[in-house]
């Protein structure tokens, strides 16, 4: 799984349907937790004894522990060391593929936002109509978003985290979603069904108008509130709809 965010699939498969983005490495190696640099150095410096599908199987092996143990007990309380007793190895050992703490906390993320990404893309490449594709999109970001609020309130945390945080790999998260978006829309302008002048900028628009549905800290405070969120949802879908000159409504 090397470029682990280079591609817009989910990490281990190839899917340039919506071209790529920068990856969190070039926001930074050294610059930002979880850069690559580590697992990058290990792969140069032995490579007679380690080839990158090794290396890449290490890492995964030791994000799988991780992941189970931020589900379990939270990303707080999960430490290295709690991590190489779940695997049966030395702390040494995980640091050899992982520089700090918070990379391991960045690419569980990254691996959980992806399988959200590639989600999004399914529908995309569905035969049904641009419209019905981004409602569909909408909603199935709304219920991951609050089905990790409900039932793993400890993912949900380590998304508060990321967003909360302004972590690289959240902004690479959402401008991937924003991608899709305007793969989507350009299939419904040439196709006819939606009337826009700027693809791009109707993209962020309506990610910025869905928000408080699929950012974890609003989303928890509109449960916290109150209301029937799908009708509100699917008012807001409408909404949208409308602004992109949805003539087939």
């Amino acid at each position: 799984m090397s470029d682990r965010y280079a591609n817009t699939a989910a990490p281990g498969t190839k899917d340039n349907t919506f071209g790529s983005v920068p990856t969190i490495w070039d926001a930074g190696t050294d610059r930002a937790p979880g850069g690559r640099g580590a697992t990058a150095g290990l792969i140069g410096k032995h490579s007679s004894a380690f080839d990158e599908e090794v290396v890449e199987q290490e890492r995964d092996g030791i994000l799988d522990a991780a992941e189970r143990l931020i589900r379990r007990i939270g990303r707080r309380k999960t430490t290295v060391a709690d991590i190489a007793c779940d695997l049966g190895t030395s702390r040494t050992n995980v640091y050899r593929f992982f520089p700090t703490r918070a990379a391991i906390d960045l690419d569980v993320y990254a691996r959980i936002a992806s399988s959200t990404l590639e989600a999004a893309r399914a529908i995309s490449r569905r035969e049904d109509a641009a419209g019905i594709r981004l409602a569909a999109m909408f909603e199935d970001l709304y219920r991951q978003t609050r089905a990790r609020l409900t039932d793993a309130p400890h993912i949900h945390e380590l998304f508060v985290a990321a967003a909360e945080g302004k972590w690289e790999v959240a902004k690479w998260y959402c401008d991937e979603m924003t991608r899709i978006f305007e793969a989507t829309i350009r299939d419904g302008l040439k196709a006819g069904e939606l009337e826009n002048d700027d693809p791009r900028n109707a993209a962020r628009c309506a990610l910025a108008a869905m928000i408080s549905f699929v950012h974890p800290s609003l989303l928890e405070q509109r449960v916290v509130d109150g209301g029937n969120l799908e009708d509100e949802l699917r008012s807001q879908t409408r909404f949208i709809m409308r602004a992109l000159g949805n003539v087939r409504e």
